[in-house]
Protein backbone atom coordinates (compact mmCIF):
# COMPACT_ATOMS: atom_id res chain seq x y z
CA UNK A 1 0.00 0.00 0.00
CA UNK A 2 2.94 2.21 0.87
CA UNK A 3 1.20 4.05 3.11
CA UNK A 4 3.26 5.57 6.83
CA UNK A 5 1.44 6.13 9.80
CA UNK A 6 3.28 8.53 12.07
CA UNK A 7 2.76 8.16 15.74
CA UNK A 8 3.86 11.16 18.37
CA UNK A 9 4.50 9.78 21.46
CA UNK A 10 5.31 12.13 24.84
CA UNK A 11 8.59 11.75 24.83
CA UNK A 12 9.76 10.75 21.47
CA UNK A 13 7.95 9.93 17.91
CA UNK A 14 7.00 6.25 17.65
CA UNK A 15 7.21 5.26 13.36
CA UNK A 16 4.74 2.49 11.98
CA UNK A 17 5.66 2.01 8.57
CA UNK A 18 3.19 -0.01 6.12
CA UNK A 19 5.18 -0.97 3.03
CA UNK A 20 3.42 -4.43 1.03
CA UNK A 21 1.93 -4.93 3.92
CA UNK A 22 4.78 -5.21 6.72
CA UNK A 23 5.00 -3.65 10.20
CA UNK A 24 8.09 -1.97 12.28
CA UNK A 25 7.11 -0.06 15.74
CA UNK A 26 9.55 2.03 16.73
CA UNK A 27 8.70 2.72 20.61
CA UNK A 28 9.52 5.20 23.31
CA UNK A 29 12.39 3.56 24.72
CA UNK A 30 13.20 0.78 22.50
CA UNK A 31 12.48 -0.69 19.61
CA UNK A 32 9.38 -2.93 20.57
CA UNK A 33 8.41 -6.03 17.96
CA UNK A 34 4.52 -6.00 18.40
CA UNK A 35 3.37 -9.17 19.04
CA UNK A 36 1.54 -10.49 15.76
CA UNK A 37 2.98 -8.02 13.39
CA UNK A 38 6.43 -7.65 13.07
CA UNK A 39 7.59 -9.07 9.74
CA UNK A 40 4.33 -10.64 9.30
CA UNK A 41 2.14 -10.31 6.03
CA UNK A 42 -1.56 -10.53 6.88
CA UNK A 43 -4.29 -11.61 4.53
CA UNK A 44 -7.69 -10.95 4.97
CA UNK A 45 -11.33 -11.37 2.71
CA UNK A 46 -11.56 -7.73 1.30
CA UNK A 47 -12.59 -8.02 -2.78
CA UNK A 48 -11.35 -5.16 -3.98
CA UNK A 49 -8.65 -3.93 -1.39
CA UNK A 50 -5.63 -5.38 0.41
CA UNK A 51 -5.77 -6.48 4.20
CA UNK A 52 -5.12 -3.40 6.64
CA UNK A 53 -3.16 -3.62 9.71
CA UNK A 54 -4.20 -6.25 12.54
CA UNK A 55 -2.25 -5.05 15.98
CA UNK A 56 -1.63 -6.97 19.16
CA UNK A 57 -4.53 -7.66 21.60
CA UNK A 58 -7.33 -6.20 18.05
CA UNK A 59 -9.31 -7.70 15.98
CA UNK A 60 -9.75 -6.87 12.81
CA UNK A 61 -13.14 -6.85 10.28
CA UNK A 62 -11.81 -7.73 7.09
CA UNK A 63 -15.27 -7.01 5.48
CA UNK A 64 -14.96 -3.34 5.88
CA UNK A 65 -13.83 -1.81 2.08
CA UNK A 66 -13.52 2.07 2.82
CA UNK A 67 -12.81 2.77 6.57
CA UNK A 68 -10.39 0.38 8.35
CA UNK A 69 -10.25 0.70 12.02
CA UNK A 70 -6.60 0.62 12.79
CA UNK A 71 -5.61 0.18 16.34
CA UNK A 72 -1.40 0.48 17.81
CA UNK A 73 -1.10 -0.84 21.46
CA UNK A 74 2.21 1.12 22.69
CA UNK A 75 4.22 0.49 25.41
CA UNK A 76 2.86 2.97 27.67
CA UNK A 77 -0.50 3.60 26.37
CA UNK A 78 -3.17 1.82 23.61
CA UNK A 79 -4.08 4.06 20.33
CA UNK A 80 -7.32 3.87 18.56
CA UNK A 81 -7.26 5.44 14.89
CA UNK A 82 -9.14 5.32 12.11
CA UNK A 83 -7.52 4.99 8.70
CA UNK A 84 -9.42 6.36 5.72
CA UNK A 85 -6.46 5.46 3.46
CA UNK A 86 -4.75 9.05 4.05
CA UNK A 87 -1.90 9.38 6.56
CA UNK A 88 -2.57 9.98 9.64
CA UNK A 89 -0.36 11.90 12.95
CA UNK A 90 -1.43 11.38 16.35
CA UNK A 91 0.18 12.93 20.07
CA UNK A 92 0.09 10.51 22.79
CA UNK A 93 0.76 11.59 26.14
CA UNK A 94 2.76 9.05 27.93
CA UNK A 95 3.14 9.06 32.00
CA UNK A 96 6.48 8.05 32.76
CA UNK A 97 6.77 6.70 36.24
CA UNK A 98 9.50 7.98 38.61
CA UNK A 99 11.98 5.74 39.35
CA UNK A 100 13.42 4.43 42.63
CA UNK A 101 16.89 7.21 42.36
CA UNK A 102 14.48 10.28 41.32
CA UNK A 103 12.10 9.41 44.73
CA UNK A 104 15.03 9.51 46.98
CA UNK A 105 16.12 12.63 44.93
CA UNK A 106 12.69 14.08 45.47
CA UNK A 107 12.44 12.86 49.16
CA UNK A 108 16.08 14.23 50.28
CA UNK A 109 14.84 17.26 48.62
CA UNK A 110 11.43 17.84 49.92
CA UNK A 111 13.04 16.55 53.95
CA UNK A 112 15.99 19.91 53.65
CA UNK A 113 12.87 22.22 52.64
CA UNK A 114 11.09 20.99 55.38
CA UNK A 115 13.69 21.16 57.66
CA UNK A 116 14.64 24.41 56.46
CA UNK A 117 11.20 26.32 56.56
CA UNK A 118 10.74 24.62 60.32
CA UNK A 119 13.89 26.29 61.09
CA UNK A 120 13.03 29.45 59.95
CA UNK A 121 9.60 29.56 61.84
CA UNK A 122 11.18 28.54 64.94
CA UNK A 123 13.10 31.73 65.19
CA UNK A 124 9.87 33.11 65.98
CA UNK A 125 9.79 31.73 69.20
CA UNK A 126 13.58 32.56 70.43
CA UNK A 127 12.34 36.49 71.62
CA UNK A 128 9.29 35.25 73.33
CA UNK A 129 11.07 32.53 74.79
CA UNK A 130 13.58 34.92 76.61
CA UNK A 131 10.93 36.26 78.47
CA UNK A 132 10.57 32.85 80.54
CA UNK A 133 14.11 33.67 81.80
CA UNK A 134 14.59 37.97 81.91
CA UNK A 135 12.66 37.73 85.77
CA UNK A 136 15.48 35.91 86.77
CA UNK A 137 18.75 37.97 85.78
CA UNK A 138 17.08 40.96 85.33
CA UNK A 139 15.53 40.76 89.45
CA UNK A 140 18.60 41.43 91.28
CA UNK A 141 19.58 44.43 89.05
CA UNK A 142 16.02 45.67 89.80
CA UNK A 143 16.33 45.17 93.37
CA UNK A 144 19.73 46.39 93.83
CA UNK A 145 20.26 49.34 91.14
CA UNK A 146 23.79 50.68 90.51
CA UNK A 147 22.57 53.92 90.20
CA UNK A 148 20.25 55.38 93.26
CA UNK A 149 17.93 57.51 90.56
CA UNK A 150 17.44 54.41 88.41
CA UNK A 151 14.34 52.25 88.87
CA UNK A 152 13.76 49.83 92.28
CA UNK A 153 11.74 47.56 93.29
CA UNK A 154 10.87 45.48 96.56
CA UNK A 155 10.77 41.45 96.92
CA UNK A 156 7.44 41.60 96.16
CA UNK A 157 7.38 43.86 93.01
CA UNK A 158 9.76 41.78 91.72
CA UNK A 159 7.47 38.94 92.11
CA UNK A 160 5.18 40.18 90.55
CA UNK A 161 7.34 41.15 87.10
CA UNK A 162 7.43 37.42 87.44
CA UNK A 163 3.77 36.40 87.63
CA UNK A 164 2.29 39.02 84.98
CA UNK A 165 4.71 37.51 82.57
CA UNK A 166 2.78 34.15 83.59
CA UNK A 167 -0.56 35.61 83.23
CA UNK A 168 -0.13 37.27 79.90
CA UNK A 169 0.79 34.01 78.83
CA UNK A 170 -2.51 32.23 78.20
CA UNK A 171 -3.68 35.11 77.07
CA UNK A 172 -1.52 34.91 74.26
CA UNK A 173 -2.31 31.32 73.64
CA UNK A 174 -6.65 32.28 73.25
CA UNK A 175 -5.32 35.24 71.15
CA UNK A 176 -3.37 32.98 68.78
CA UNK A 177 -6.04 30.73 68.34
CA UNK A 178 -8.32 33.54 66.66
CA UNK A 179 -5.21 34.72 64.62
CA UNK A 180 -3.85 31.32 63.67
CA UNK A 181 -7.63 31.00 61.80
CA UNK A 182 -6.31 34.41 59.69
CA UNK A 183 -3.24 31.96 58.59
CA UNK A 184 0.00 30.47 59.77
CA UNK A 185 2.39 33.31 59.01
CA UNK A 186 0.24 35.87 59.40
CA UNK A 187 -0.33 34.22 63.50
CA UNK A 188 3.52 34.18 63.29
CA UNK A 189 4.15 37.52 62.42
CA UNK A 190 1.65 38.82 64.57
CA UNK A 191 3.40 37.14 67.59
CA UNK A 192 7.22 38.34 66.81
CA UNK A 193 5.27 42.08 66.17
CA UNK A 194 4.06 41.83 69.65
CA UNK A 195 7.40 40.07 71.19
CA UNK A 196 9.37 43.26 69.68
CA UNK A 197 6.80 45.89 71.24
CA UNK A 198 7.14 44.13 74.76
CA UNK A 199 10.65 44.17 74.47
CA UNK A 200 10.86 47.89 73.47
CA UNK A 201 8.69 48.59 76.44
CA UNK A 202 10.67 47.09 79.01
CA UNK A 203 13.69 49.02 77.65
CA UNK A 204 12.10 51.95 77.69
CA UNK A 205 9.96 51.95 81.27
CA UNK A 206 10.96 53.82 84.41
CA UNK A 207 8.54 52.87 86.66
CA UNK A 208 7.07 49.40 88.08
CA UNK A 209 3.82 50.25 86.20
CA UNK A 210 5.63 50.50 82.92
CA UNK A 211 7.54 47.33 83.50
CA UNK A 212 4.35 45.29 84.41
CA UNK A 213 3.00 46.64 80.89
CA UNK A 214 5.96 45.40 79.41
CA UNK A 215 6.46 42.03 80.94
CA UNK A 216 2.79 41.54 80.34
CA UNK A 217 3.60 42.09 76.48
CA UNK A 218 6.02 40.11 76.14
CA UNK A 219 4.31 37.41 77.77
CA UNK A 220 1.28 37.37 75.50
CA UNK A 221 4.08 36.91 73.40
CA UNK A 222 5.26 33.75 74.58
CA UNK A 223 1.63 32.37 74.82
CA UNK A 224 1.46 33.06 71.05
CA UNK A 225 4.46 31.66 69.92
CA UNK A 226 4.57 27.93 70.88
CA UNK A 227 1.41 26.97 69.42
CA UNK A 228 1.33 28.53 65.85
CA UNK A 229 4.99 27.38 65.14
CA UNK A 230 4.48 23.99 66.44
CA UNK A 231 1.21 23.59 64.26
CA UNK A 232 3.15 24.87 61.13
CA UNK A 233 5.68 22.46 61.50
CA UNK A 234 3.31 19.45 61.89
CA UNK A 235 1.45 20.49 58.98
CA UNK A 236 4.70 21.16 57.38
CA UNK A 237 6.39 17.81 58.14
CA UNK A 238 6.15 14.09 56.66
CA UNK A 239 5.39 11.15 59.03
CA UNK A 240 8.56 10.13 59.34
CA UNK A 241 10.18 13.74 60.54
CA UNK A 242 6.96 15.32 62.23
CA UNK A 243 7.84 13.56 65.66
CA UNK A 244 11.32 14.96 65.46
CA UNK A 245 10.34 18.28 63.59
CA UNK A 246 7.43 18.93 66.50
CA UNK A 247 9.76 18.95 69.38
CA UNK A 248 12.33 21.74 67.75
CA UNK A 249 9.91 24.74 68.98
CA UNK A 250 10.66 23.27 72.68
CA UNK A 251 14.52 23.24 71.57
CA UNK A 252 13.84 26.95 70.40
CA UNK A 253 12.26 27.85 73.58
CA UNK A 254 15.36 26.42 75.72
CA UNK A 255 17.82 28.15 73.53
CA UNK A 256 15.96 31.64 73.69
CA UNK A 257 16.25 31.00 77.47
CA UNK A 258 19.65 29.99 77.43
CA UNK A 259 20.95 32.93 75.30
CA UNK A 260 18.71 35.33 77.95
CA UNK A 261 20.72 33.76 81.09
CA UNK A 262 23.76 34.32 79.31
CA UNK A 263 23.17 38.07 78.51
CA UNK A 264 22.23 38.48 82.35
CA UNK A 265 25.71 36.66 83.07
CA UNK A 266 27.62 39.23 81.18
CA UNK A 267 25.82 42.15 81.72
CA UNK A 268 24.84 41.39 85.49
CA UNK A 269 23.64 45.17 86.31
CA UNK A 270 21.85 46.63 83.12
CA UNK A 271 18.43 45.05 82.42
CA UNK A 272 18.09 47.42 80.00
CA UNK A 273 20.93 46.54 77.51
CA UNK A 274 19.33 42.72 78.17
CA UNK A 275 15.49 44.15 76.76
CA UNK A 276 17.08 45.65 74.47
CA UNK A 277 19.02 42.72 72.90
CA UNK A 278 16.41 40.60 73.09
CA UNK A 279 14.34 42.15 70.71
CA UNK A 280 16.20 41.85 68.14
CA UNK A 281 15.10 38.05 67.48
CA UNK A 282 11.68 39.30 66.68
CA UNK A 283 13.04 41.52 64.16
CA UNK A 284 15.03 38.65 62.49
CA UNK A 285 11.73 36.81 63.25
CA UNK A 286 9.42 39.38 61.44
CA UNK A 287 11.73 39.45 58.19
CA UNK A 288 12.22 36.12 57.89
CA UNK A 289 7.94 35.21 58.13
CA UNK A 290 7.61 38.08 55.31
CA UNK A 291 10.12 37.26 53.32
CA UNK A 292 10.96 32.99 53.18
CA UNK A 293 8.36 31.06 55.10
CA UNK A 294 5.05 29.91 52.87
CA UNK A 295 1.86 28.83 54.27
CA UNK A 296 0.92 25.88 55.30
CA UNK A 297 -0.82 23.22 52.24
CA UNK A 298 -3.39 22.30 55.30
CA UNK A 299 -4.47 25.60 55.76
CA UNK A 300 -4.48 26.53 52.46
CA UNK A 301 -6.81 23.33 51.55
CA UNK A 302 -9.11 24.29 54.57
CA UNK A 303 -9.95 27.48 52.75
CA UNK A 304 -10.76 26.27 49.60
CA UNK A 305 -7.43 26.68 47.58
CA UNK A 306 -7.03 23.48 46.82
CA UNK A 307 -4.91 24.18 43.92
CA UNK A 308 -2.05 26.46 46.11
CA UNK A 309 -2.25 23.59 48.50
CA UNK A 310 -1.22 20.65 46.14
CA UNK A 311 1.80 23.53 44.64
CA UNK A 312 3.13 23.93 48.26
CA UNK A 313 2.48 20.61 49.41
CA UNK A 314 4.39 19.46 46.15
CA UNK A 315 7.16 21.89 47.43
CA UNK A 316 7.59 20.22 50.66
CA UNK A 317 7.35 16.38 49.31
CA UNK A 318 10.58 17.54 47.07
CA UNK A 319 7.84 16.47 43.83
CA UNK A 320 9.23 19.09 40.73
CA UNK A 321 6.37 21.12 39.27
CA UNK A 322 5.89 18.98 36.32
CA UNK A 323 5.10 15.83 38.27
CA UNK A 324 2.03 14.85 38.73
CA UNK A 325 1.41 14.27 42.89
CA UNK A 326 1.30 10.76 43.61
CA UNK A 327 -1.45 9.52 45.96
CA UNK A 328 0.01 9.47 48.78
CA UNK A 329 0.53 13.05 48.87
CA UNK A 330 -3.04 13.97 47.11
CA UNK A 331 -4.33 11.88 50.43
CA UNK A 332 -2.59 14.09 52.79
CA UNK A 333 -4.95 16.69 51.69
CA UNK A 334 -8.14 15.31 50.87
CA UNK A 335 -10.45 16.64 53.52
CA UNK A 336 -12.71 14.93 55.70
CA UNK A 337 -16.12 14.40 54.74
CA UNK A 338 -18.45 16.22 57.77
CA UNK A 339 -21.94 16.14 57.89
CA UNK A 340 -23.71 18.88 56.50
CA UNK A 341 -24.64 21.97 58.77
CA UNK A 342 -22.60 20.80 61.86
CA UNK A 343 -21.81 23.43 63.56
CA UNK A 344 -18.06 24.07 65.52
CA UNK A 345 -19.77 22.68 68.95
CA UNK A 346 -20.33 19.65 67.70
CA UNK A 347 -16.95 19.19 66.90
CA UNK A 348 -15.83 20.20 70.27
CA UNK A 349 -18.21 17.47 71.48
CA UNK A 350 -17.13 14.94 69.37
CA UNK A 351 -14.59 11.91 70.53
CA UNK A 352 -11.34 12.48 69.15
CA UNK A 353 -11.49 16.83 70.42
CA UNK A 354 -12.59 15.66 74.18
CA UNK A 355 -10.12 12.67 74.59
CA UNK A 356 -6.99 14.63 73.47
CA UNK A 357 -8.30 17.55 74.79
CA UNK A 358 -8.71 15.86 78.51
CA UNK A 359 -5.21 13.84 78.10
CA UNK A 360 -3.22 16.55 77.09
CA UNK A 361 -5.16 19.58 79.97
CA UNK A 362 -4.02 16.60 82.51
CA UNK A 363 -0.30 16.11 81.20
CA UNK A 364 0.40 20.02 81.54
CA UNK A 365 -1.05 19.74 85.02
CA UNK A 366 1.88 17.31 85.79
CA UNK A 367 4.11 19.44 83.98
CA UNK A 368 3.78 22.51 85.86
CA UNK A 369 2.81 21.46 89.20
CA UNK A 370 5.82 19.68 88.93
CA UNK A 371 8.45 22.71 89.30
CA UNK A 372 9.46 23.48 85.97
CA UNK A 373 8.94 26.68 85.55
CA UNK A 374 9.30 27.35 88.82
CA UNK A 375 12.57 27.10 88.72
CA UNK A 376 13.36 28.14 85.00
CA UNK A 377 11.67 31.68 86.63
CA UNK A 378 13.74 31.81 89.68
CA UNK A 379 17.17 30.21 88.37
CA UNK A 380 19.53 32.53 90.40
CA UNK A 381 17.64 33.18 93.36
CA UNK A 382 17.05 29.39 93.94
CA UNK A 383 20.42 28.63 92.98
CA UNK A 384 21.45 30.83 95.72
CA UNK A 385 19.10 29.42 98.62
CA UNK A 386 19.82 25.61 97.73
CA UNK A 387 23.56 25.87 99.40
CA UNK A 388 25.51 25.77 96.11
CA UNK A 389 28.73 27.89 96.14
CA UNK A 390 28.54 28.80 93.03
CA UNK A 391 27.72 32.09 90.82
CA UNK A 392 24.06 31.80 90.54
CA UNK A 393 24.16 33.64 87.55
CA UNK A 394 26.63 30.67 85.95
CA UNK A 395 24.46 28.31 87.68
CA UNK A 396 21.40 29.46 85.78
CA UNK A 397 23.49 29.30 82.81
CA UNK A 398 24.04 25.91 83.54
CA UNK A 399 20.77 25.12 83.64
CA UNK A 400 20.16 26.56 80.44
CA UNK A 401 22.59 24.63 78.44
CA UNK A 402 21.49 21.39 80.66
CA UNK A 403 17.82 22.22 79.09
CA UNK A 404 18.98 23.14 75.88
CA UNK A 405 21.22 20.24 75.84
CA UNK A 406 18.15 17.68 76.69
CA UNK A 407 16.37 19.28 73.94
CA UNK A 408 18.32 18.36 71.45
CA UNK A 409 18.84 15.22 72.79
CA UNK A 410 14.64 14.99 72.68
CA UNK A 411 14.80 15.47 69.25
CA UNK A 412 16.24 12.22 68.69
CA UNK A 413 14.78 10.24 71.37
CA UNK A 414 11.29 11.08 70.02
CA UNK A 415 11.83 10.15 66.71
CA UNK A 416 12.92 6.42 67.59
CA UNK A 417 11.22 6.25 70.99
CA UNK A 418 8.04 8.20 70.37
CA UNK A 419 6.09 9.97 73.34
CA UNK A 420 5.69 7.56 76.15
CA UNK A 421 8.79 6.34 76.84
CA UNK A 422 10.85 9.60 77.11
CA UNK A 423 7.60 10.86 79.20
CA UNK A 424 7.76 8.22 81.56
CA UNK A 425 11.79 8.24 81.74
CA UNK A 426 11.48 11.99 82.45
CA UNK A 427 8.83 11.69 85.50
CA UNK A 428 10.73 9.23 87.26
CA UNK A 429 14.27 11.06 86.74
CA UNK A 430 12.45 14.24 88.06
CA UNK A 431 11.25 12.52 91.30
CA UNK A 432 14.68 11.36 92.07
CA UNK A 433 16.54 14.14 91.82
CA UNK A 434 13.79 16.54 93.11
CA UNK A 435 13.49 14.46 95.81
CA UNK A 436 17.00 14.21 96.29
CA UNK A 437 17.36 17.83 96.30
CA UNK A 438 14.41 17.60 99.27
CA UNK A 439 16.61 15.48 101.24
CA UNK A 440 20.15 17.43 100.96
CA UNK A 441 18.14 20.37 101.86
CA UNK A 442 16.53 18.67 104.94
CA UNK A 443 19.18 17.16 106.47
CA UNK A 444 21.15 20.87 105.94
CA UNK A 445 18.56 22.01 107.77
CA UNK A 446 18.53 19.91 110.71
CA UNK A 447 22.28 20.90 111.00
CA UNK A 448 23.71 18.06 109.04
CA UNK A 449 27.28 18.80 107.83
CA UNK A 450 27.41 17.98 104.13
CA UNK A 451 31.21 17.89 102.96
CA UNK A 452 30.30 18.33 98.82
CA UNK A 453 30.99 21.95 99.06
CA UNK A 454 27.94 22.47 97.55
CA UNK A 455 27.99 19.96 94.54
CA UNK A 456 25.31 17.89 95.06
CA UNK A 457 22.60 20.92 94.65
CA UNK A 458 24.36 21.18 91.47
CA UNK A 459 23.92 17.97 90.03
CA UNK A 460 20.28 17.45 91.75
CA UNK A 461 19.19 21.13 89.91
CA UNK A 462 21.19 20.41 86.60
CA UNK A 463 19.55 16.87 86.11
CA UNK A 464 16.12 17.71 87.50
CA UNK A 465 15.97 20.12 84.38
CA UNK A 466 17.70 18.06 81.99
CA UNK A 467 15.52 15.50 83.06
CA UNK A 468 12.47 17.42 82.86
CA UNK A 469 13.39 18.58 79.20
CA UNK A 470 13.09 15.24 78.27
CA UNK A 471 9.35 14.50 78.29
CA UNK A 472 7.67 16.97 80.39
CA UNK A 473 8.64 20.17 79.10
CA UNK A 474 8.84 19.42 75.56
CA UNK A 475 6.27 16.53 74.76
CA UNK A 476 3.15 18.30 75.79
CA UNK A 477 3.84 20.91 73.40
CA UNK A 478 4.62 18.83 70.56
CA UNK A 479 1.83 16.75 71.08
CA UNK A 480 -0.82 19.92 70.86
CA UNK A 481 0.14 20.42 67.18
CA UNK A 482 -0.45 16.82 66.31
CA UNK A 483 -3.68 15.23 68.80
CA UNK A 484 -6.93 17.86 67.90
CA UNK A 485 -8.99 17.12 64.89
CA UNK A 486 -8.14 19.79 61.79
CA UNK A 487 -11.72 21.78 62.71
CA UNK A 488 -10.99 22.40 66.26
CA UNK A 489 -7.17 22.70 66.08
CA UNK A 490 -6.77 25.92 66.69
CA UNK A 491 -9.42 26.64 69.10
CA UNK A 492 -8.19 23.45 71.77
CA UNK A 493 -4.80 23.98 70.77
CA UNK A 494 -4.48 27.06 72.11
CA UNK A 495 -6.78 26.34 75.25
CA UNK A 496 -4.99 24.11 76.33
CA UNK A 497 -1.46 25.55 76.50
CA UNK A 498 -3.58 28.34 77.87
CA UNK A 499 -4.92 26.46 80.80
CA UNK A 500 -1.45 24.85 80.93
CA UNK A 501 -0.01 28.38 81.10
CA UNK A 502 -2.40 29.43 83.88
CA UNK A 503 -1.04 26.56 86.12
CA UNK A 504 1.98 28.15 85.53
CA UNK A 505 1.10 31.45 87.06
CA UNK A 506 -0.74 29.54 89.50
CA UNK A 507 2.74 27.80 90.74
CA UNK A 508 5.13 30.77 90.30
CA UNK A 509 2.87 33.22 92.32
CA UNK A 510 2.47 30.54 95.31
CA UNK A 511 5.90 29.49 95.35
CA UNK A 512 7.39 32.31 97.77
CA UNK A 513 4.16 31.51 100.08
CA UNK A 514 4.94 27.81 99.91
CA UNK A 515 8.52 28.30 100.56
CA UNK A 516 7.57 29.86 103.89
CA UNK A 517 4.96 27.46 104.84
CA UNK A 518 6.74 24.56 103.35
CA UNK A 519 10.48 25.00 103.96
CA UNK A 520 12.84 25.22 100.65
CA UNK A 521 12.95 21.29 101.35
CA UNK A 522 8.85 20.91 101.75
CA UNK A 523 8.51 22.73 98.23
CA UNK A 524 10.91 20.26 96.12
CA UNK A 525 9.19 17.28 97.88
CA UNK A 526 5.99 18.43 96.59
CA UNK A 527 7.34 19.11 93.06
CA UNK A 528 8.87 15.41 93.20
CA UNK A 529 5.37 13.47 94.41
CA UNK A 530 3.45 15.35 91.57
CA UNK A 531 5.95 14.12 88.83
CA UNK A 532 5.70 10.94 90.02
CA UNK A 533 2.24 10.76 89.65
CA UNK A 534 2.64 12.34 86.25
CA UNK A 535 4.75 9.50 84.94
CA UNK A 536 2.27 6.88 86.50
CA UNK A 537 -0.58 8.83 85.00
CA UNK A 538 1.23 8.47 81.61
CA UNK A 539 2.27 5.01 81.50
CA UNK A 540 -2.06 4.78 81.58
CA UNK A 541 -3.33 7.16 79.67
CA UNK A 542 -1.47 8.97 77.32
CA UNK A 543 -1.33 7.36 73.64
CA UNK A 544 1.96 7.08 70.88
CA UNK A 545 1.31 9.45 68.44
CA UNK A 546 5.03 8.22 66.60
CA UNK A 547 5.05 7.45 62.95
CA UNK A 548 1.45 8.10 62.23
CA UNK A 549 -0.15 10.60 60.25
CA UNK A 550 -2.60 13.62 61.31
CA UNK A 551 -5.83 11.47 60.27
CA UNK A 552 -4.11 8.65 61.66
CA UNK A 553 -4.31 10.24 64.93
CA UNK A 554 -7.40 11.53 64.38
CA UNK A 555 -8.90 7.89 63.60
CA UNK A 556 -7.07 6.52 66.82
CA UNK A 557 -8.72 9.19 69.13
CA UNK A 558 -11.86 8.37 67.65
CA UNK A 559 -11.66 4.85 68.69
CA UNK A 560 -12.94 3.36 71.68
CA UNK A 561 -9.99 1.35 72.93
CA UNK A 562 -8.31 2.24 75.93
CA UNK A 563 -5.61 5.56 75.63
CA UNK A 564 -3.03 3.29 76.32
CA UNK A 565 -3.91 0.37 73.28
CA UNK A 566 -4.65 3.07 70.86
CA UNK A 567 -3.72 1.99 67.40
CA UNK A 568 -4.94 3.47 63.91
CA UNK A 569 -8.09 2.68 62.91
CA UNK A 570 -7.32 2.36 58.96
CA UNK A 571 -3.76 1.92 57.47
CA UNK A 572 -3.35 4.51 54.63
CA UNK A 573 -1.89 2.17 52.04
CA UNK A 574 -5.64 0.91 52.53
CA UNK A 575 -7.00 3.99 51.10
CA UNK A 576 -8.11 4.36 47.60
CA UNK A 577 -7.38 7.54 46.05
CA UNK A 578 -8.48 8.62 43.19
CA UNK A 579 -5.71 10.02 40.59
CA UNK A 580 -7.84 13.03 39.84
CA UNK A 581 -5.74 15.90 41.89
CA UNK A 582 -8.30 18.78 41.13
CA UNK A 583 -10.96 16.31 42.05
CA UNK A 584 -9.35 14.85 44.68
CA UNK A 585 -8.47 18.06 47.23
CA UNK A 586 -12.44 19.31 46.68
CA UNK A 587 -13.99 16.15 47.53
Amino acid sequence: MGETLDVDNANKPTNVENSNEQIDINNTNANANNTNNANKQLNGDNTHKEKEINNANVNENGNNKHDNNEHVNNANGQIDTNNTNEPISTCVEIKMEPNATEEKKWERAGITYQILMALCANVVVLGPAMGFGYSAVAEHAMMSPKDENDLKLDSNQANWMATVSALGTPLGCLLSSAVMGRGRRVSMFVTSLISMAGWVTIYMSNSFVQILIGRSISGISTGMASVPTTVYVAEIAGPKWRGTMVTWTSISIALGVLIVYIFGLIIKDDWRLVALMCALFPVCAIALTLLVVPETPLWLRDQNRPDEALEIMKKFRGIPKDQPAPPEVLFELKPRQQKKNQNLLKHLVKRNALVPFGIMLSFFFFQQFSGIFVIIYNAVAIMEKSGVELDPYLGAVLIGVARFIASLLTAGVSRKYGRRVPSIISGVGMTIFMGGLSLYLFLADKGTVMADNGVVPVICMVMYIFTSTLGYLVIPFAMVGEVFPPKVKDILSGSTVAIGYLFSAVTVKTYPDMQRVMGMHGVFLFFAIISLIGAIFILFFLPETKGKTLREIEDMFASKKKAFELQPTEPIVEEIVTPTSGGLLRN
